[in-house]
Parts: structure tokens; C-alpha cells; sequence
């Protein structure tokens, strides 16, 4: 199969993510309008970090379709769009590169898991929780109710995208094709996430203490 490319510096779409895109560049106000008219996904795949352009070898070989749901248009042409993710492809070979990048792609998805995984969904989510709401601890604000996704392959998505990782880290996580080692490697990452958001939270409140106890922590100055 043959879609268009839209190649974006720190972002890693995922599967059902849902994603606002500001579209102001000529060659792709003409590949939008293209996928409007007939109805047809794109694919958004990442530059590699530290790359002066765009060419086969800085752009990584596996993307996700993002089909477009929501259209605003503004002034020149530009546009603000919605999409959501759809499924995942690899880069079998570029077949154009003006006006802008088409690529033969084939299709895959997360291989069948010998083993049960529902003990790592179950472990994501609860860490997942955790983060949830020591981030809402840490800008005191009122904790939102978490409806998480029941399909394990969902969860990993998801959690993957939402999380503060860098964009390199993101991709390895969306090429991998066994849901149980995105699992595991997310449970690394909200332990790590957990663990510094605890750091936060407590240089927050030593120092609530601090400015709460007036003096303190001030050399005393005999008078």
C-alpha cells in the first residue's frame, strides 16, 4: 500500500490517539486537502533527533496512519486539524519526495503473547494510577477519574504517548511488536516517573516548611 508522509520532529503518534495538528506549510496544506478529497489516511512518521532535514536516511521506518476527523480553516490556507491514530506500518520504500513524501508501507501489529499478560496490564495500571495522582499531588489540583483502556495493546499505547519520555524512547516502544515488552518497559518507566515525581513532591513541601518557619534555614546574626 502507498500513503503520503508527514515527517515530524519529537512526536511519536500511537494507535487511537487522538492529536491536533497545525497545518500551515504549502506542500502539506496540499497533501491535507488531498487526503480530504479522497478520503485517505496519512502516515506521521518521526525525524530522527538532531536532523538538519528531511531525507530516507533521517526519517524512521515505522509511522502510525493518522486519519483526519476534525477541520478547521484558517486564513491562507492553513488549518488546524484532528486525527486519530490508526494502525502501524513499516516503510517498504519511498516513492516520492516532492511535493511531499509517499511511501510503500506494509501493515503489522503485536505478534500473540504465549504467556497471560494480564499481571503486566494489571501493574501498568496501577503504577499508571500512582503517577496520575502524585502528579495531580504535585500541581495541587484536583485528580481526574482515569477510565483506562481494557485491551493490554490499548494500555501500552496509550500510557507510551502520554508519558514524559524522550521522543527516540517513544519510537522504540512503538516498533516493538510483542505487547508484554512494551508492558514491561513501561513498568521501568513509571517507576522511574514514581520516583521523581516523590523527589518533587517532597523538595515542594521542605520548602513550604521552609518559608512556613520564617527564619529558618537563616544563619543567626548576633545583634
Amino acid at each position: 500500500m502507498e500513503i503520503p508522509l508527514f515527517p515530524l520532529p519529537n512526536l511519536v503518534l500511537f494507535p487511537n490517539i487522538v492529536l491536533p495538528l497545525h497545518i500551515f506549510e504549502e506542500r502539506y496544506k496540499l497533501m491535507i486537502n488531498t487526503c480530504i478529497e479522497h478520503d485517505e489516511a496519512f502516515g506521521l512518521v518521526l525525524l530522527q533527533t538532531g536532523a538538519e532535514g528531511e531525507s530516507e536516511g533521517t526519517i524512521h521506518r515505522v509511522g502510525v496512519t493518522a486519519r483526519i476527523v476534525q477541520v478547521e480553516r484558517l486564513d491562507d490556507g492553513r488549518m488546524n486539524i484532528l486525527v486519530e491514530g490508526e494502525g502501524r506500518f513499516r516503510i517498504h520504500r519511498f516513492t516520492q519526495k516532492t511535493p511531499y513524501w509517499r511511501a510503500s508501507v506494509d501493515f503489522f501489529e503485536d505478534g500473540e503473547s504465549r504467556q497471560s499478560i494480564q499481571s503486566l496490564y494489571d501493574q501498568t495500571a496501577d503504577l499508571y494510577r500512582k503517577v496520575s495522582a502524585l502528579s495531580a499531588k504535585l500541581s495541587a489540583s484536583q485528580e481526574s477519574e482515569l477510565i483506562l483502556p481494557e485491551s493490554p495493546a490499548e494500555l501500552s499505547f496509550m500510557v507510551s504517548y502520554v508519558l514524559d519520555l524522550e521522543s527516540e524512547e517513544k519510537q522504540k516502544l512503538l516498533e516493538m511488536t510483542s505487547t508484554g515488552e512494551r508492558l514491561r518497559a513501561l513498568l521501568k518507566h513509571l517507576a522511574d516517573a514514581i520516583k521523581k515525581l516523590e523527589q518533587q513532591i517532597a523538595y515542594k513541601e521542605l520548602i513550604a516548611k521552609v518559608r512556613g518557619n520564617g527564619d529558618l534555614g537563616k544563619p543567626n546574626v548576633e545583634r
